[in-house]
């Protein structure tokens, strides 16, 4: 049986890496996680994964993507990570819509200069991704998805 996969999308990649981890921590055998970030000169921070070593000992291996608009379209589930006061027009529009999630979740980058501000914010959206993929468990678990009807 082949894995289903799930993209999790950012304009940076920071958010969707931290989603990326997250969704890892669920240790899901049938489905390939990747995150990748939809702007080609995206600037990149540690940040969100120093914040993530707080809470983890073992942050799993994740690597930064570039978005791939073949490979993307060809996941199971797409899930933009967009803040909404500030880039819900900059999600890709040729992402396949019945596929695609939209979660609002803040862009510390874009919300402050302070970097004090930036990590509490991280801190702070770190805790929101990990509730939404917790919500998602049941999804990525179940069996319509495991065995889909043909």
């Amino acid at each position: 049986m082949s894995k289903h996969t799930v993209y999790f999308l950012s304009p940076q990649q920071q958010r969707g890496l931290m989603a990326e981890i997250w969704a890892n921590r669920l240790k899901l055998p049938d489905w390939e996680i990747r995150s990748a970030a939809w702007e080609q000169d995206s600037f990149y921070s540690d940040t969100p994964i120093e914040v993530m070593k707080e809470i983890m000992l073992d942050i799993p291996e994740v690597k930064p993507r570039s978005y791939n608009l073949q490979e993307v379209s060809e996941a199971d589930l797409i899930i933009a990570l967009h803040d909404g006061d500030f880039e819900q027009g900059d999600i890709p529009s040729d992402l396949p819509a019945q596929k695609l999630l939209r979660w609002d979740i803040r862009n510390p980058e874009l919300r402050s200069t302070n970097s004090l501000e930036q990590w509490a914010l991280y801190q702070e959206i770190c805790d929101e991704i990990a509730i939404n993929i917790k919500k998602l468990e049941p999804y990525f678990r179940s069996e319509y998805i495991k065995n889909p009807v043909s």
